[in-house]
């Protein structure tokens, strides 16, 4: 009963999924479905006394279904269906102090960073003539800056519409040139909604320089969001008049992510920005359109290689402000499952072409970052190293002046860092979790073979007759004749391979007609003969079928409903048979 009571907000089984309907499907539909399975299920038609309780739990599960919310059937986390009340119980209360620690930490939050300018310009534009030593005692630190913040951070609803809230937040900095330096200040704001469309907010400093922030946000619908944003310092009120800043960023396509925002800036610093952002997910494996679909997010183990799953964003844009007016692009590619990015930025301005070239992996704890950058200033190499909130940030200085071959030979370091750190670190990394997640599905797996896989097997035996009889009769018209099917993981690899389930008679029993339909948007495990063999994995159905006498292969994932024959083969049978008959009557004639 706990186990129920903490676990009832996962996924159900509905009357569509257990009796594999659509959910269109009329009231005459959903009876006939309903008296077809329980002839099937019943318990008083099983001759076999042992198969009497897994018809009977099969039977009870279609009479809830049938009947309505009160037969939703919870579907429990692969992990937990094995463990008892006291071991849900630890589970729950170890999440709890993990959600607790997480939720303190974010309360108080403490960051540190050492930047360490070099000016390493020497050692690439030296006289030939000077030595390598000479060059390297010529390479010096230019600045050295240590920084420590601290922030706190409270907030407490007074209404459901507001929110107001406080936080402290102290900086302490040690350049190299200069003594101690410590600033802090204190933040009121507040938050609130005046409807699901308009939202206001603001701060206060109440330490000194004092300064106030005021935001609005209008959403009119679901592809616009209109922004006004102002920030007034009350000592320079009456003589320096306060920026505002327009924003409108818009849905252009209804059918892609294409996002246009526009920006503009009135006061000190004057400007306005048009960016067009488009930004297309990829998944080279073609293997795992069922994680897009609604209601399964999970991704399996994922590619072999880390990359071949991500997100591609191309943005181009133009900004007007003076002097640093300039027109810009970016492409950035996100490789999700290594957490990887890379990233190249351009801009072209009136100061010439400048060029960033960056590249980021990013842990739970920490992360790496390196980049060239490429302008009229110079040739710059930055390196980021964090770790917990601490942050070492290396500006390294190879030219003071623009030099096109020397930015791109610099980002060739980089560049063959990553793909050094990928090829040692990433690569062998990510296979170890795919075993893992692998192993983890197996273990699963077992601890339900005793109890699942016996139900499955008896489930099997008692739609033998029914499919038996369907496939009986489908090749006496040479309709659509199932050879086989297997469910199971998308990926097919051998370690993925004894996860995989024979649902063969199952899906014979389910061809009425000549046709094979199976509903969609929902996990096929649910279906009487089907169970779930790989928890936590992206799955397809894969079938071997003969129509009209002529071999067919489908292969269809999970969450996508499965109707057969194909409309082509439909098509191109009832052509060739209306020209066979055609043909005949000619001959008769």
């Amino acid at each position: 009963m706990i186990g129920c009571f903490l676990w009832a907000h996962f996924a159900v089984l509905t009357v569509s999924s257990v009796l594999n309907v659509p959910k269109t499907a009329t009231q005459n539909d959903i009876r006939e479905r309903h008296r077809a399975l329980s002839v099937i299920f019943h318990p008083d038609k099983q001759l076999d006394e042992t198969k009497r309780g897994t018809a009977s739990h099969n039977f009870l599960a279609i009479q809830k279904a049938y009947e309505g919310e009160d037969g939703l059937k919870i579907s429990w986390p692969a992990e937990l269906r094995s463990k008892s009340n006291e071991e849900i119980v630890e589970v729950l209360k170890r999440t709890k102090r993990t959600s607790t620690q997480r939720k303190l930490e974010g309360l108080i939050r403490s960051k540190g960073s050492l930047v360490c300018g070099i000016n390493a310009s020497s050692l690439l534009r030296s006289p030939s003539d000077v030595s390598l030593a000479g060059r390297l005692n010529r390479v010096s630190v230019m600045n050295i800056v240590e920084t420590h913040r601290v922030k706190a951070h409270h907030q407490k609803d007074v209404t459901d519409k507001t929110t107001i809230g406080i936080s402290t937040r102290i900086t302490r900095e040690v350049p190299s040139s200069m003594g101690l330096i410590g600033t802090g200040n204190i933040l009121g704001h507040f938050t609130h909604r005046a409807s699901p469309k308009l939202e206001f907010e603001g701060a206060v400093s109440l330490m000194y320089p004092r300064f106030i922030i005021l935001k609005s946000l209008y959403r009119p619908d679901d592809f616009t969001t209109l922004g006004i944003d102002t920030e007034i310092i009350p000592a320079f009120f009456f003589v320096v008049r306060p920026p505002i800043t327009f924003n409108l960023t818009r849905r252009l396509s209804r059918h892609s992510l294409t996002d246009g925002r526009l920006t503009a800036r009135i006061g000190r610093n004057p400007r306005v920005s048009l960016n067009i952002t488009t930004p297309i997910g990829f998944d080279l494996t073609g293997k795992r359109k069922a994680s897009k679909s609604k209601g399964d997010p999970s991704h399996g183990a994922g590619s072999v290689s880390g990359l071949a799953v991500g997100t591609r964003y191309f943005s181009w844009g133009v900004t007007l402000a003076g002097l640093s007016s300039n027109l810009g692009a970016n492409v950035v590619y996100t490789f999700t499952e290594l957490a990887l990015q890379a990233r190249l930025s351009l801009e072209y301005g009136l100061g010439g072409l400048a060029m960033v070239l960056r590249g980021e992996w990013e842990g739970e704890t920490s992360s790496v970052a390196a980049g060239v950058g490429l302008n009229k200033q110079g040739v710059m190499l930055n390196l980021e190293l964090t770790y917990l909130e601490q942050q070492l940030y290396l500006p390294i200085v190879l030219s003071q002046e623009y030099d096109a071959a020397l930015g791109l030979c610099t980002a060739v370091l980089p560049s063959a860092a990553f793909v050094l750190g990928y090829h040692f670190i990433l690569k062998p990394r990510r296979r170890a979790e795919r075993a893992a997640i692998l192993q983890k599905a197996r273990l699963a797996a077992d601890e339900d073979r005793a109890a699942t896989k016996r139900q499955w097997e008896e489930t099997i035996y008692m739609l033998k007759d029914t499919a038996r009889k369907h496939m009986d009769a489908e090749r006496c018209k040479t309709g659509l004749v199932i050879v086989d099917a297997f469910y199971g993981p998308s990926d097919p690899e051998d370690e993925a391979q004894g996860l995989v389930l024979d649902v063969t008679t199952a899906v014979q029993s389910l061809v009425t007609n000549s046709q094979l339909y199976i509903a969609g948007h929902r996990t096929k495990s649910g279906i009487q003969g089907f169970y779930d063999p790989a928890p936590s994995f992206a799955k397809s159905l894969r079938i071997n079928y003969l129509f009209r006498g002529r071999p067919h292969f489908a292969d269809v994932p999970d969450h996508r409903p499965v109707v057969l024959p194909l409309e082509g083969e439909s098509t191109i049978s009832n052509s060739m048979a209306h020209t066979s008959k055609t043909a005949s009557t000619d001959h008769l004639v």
